[in-house]
């Protein structure tokens, strides 16, 4: 498939060109190679929906809350020894 980017200012483009050019590589590769690893990434939607699906990581055993709690309570246990 070819993708034509029409209006690219031209500051984005010579940035674009310099990065290519220090990895020893074509404008088209190293914008195949961004593309590519952008989309391997989930977009942000789809990491909430997924992180979302995952429920409540709690199943058990001590808030932070608790956890807390209890640390100031030995916490003042300490000081009044």
């Amino acid at each position: 498939m070819d993708v034509l980017i029409k209006d690219l200012p031209d500051d984005v483009h010579a940035e674009l060109t310099r990065r290519a050019a220090s990895r020893d590589m074509s404008l088209r590769a190293y914008l195949r190679e961004v593309l590519a690893g952008h989309v391997a990434s989930p977009s942000m939607d789809q990491w909430l929906d997924h992180v979302r699906d995952l429920g409540p990581a709690h199943t058990g055993g001590p808030t932070g809350a608790d956890l807390v709690t209890t640390a100031r309570v030995e916490d003042d246990e300490l000081v009044d020894r």
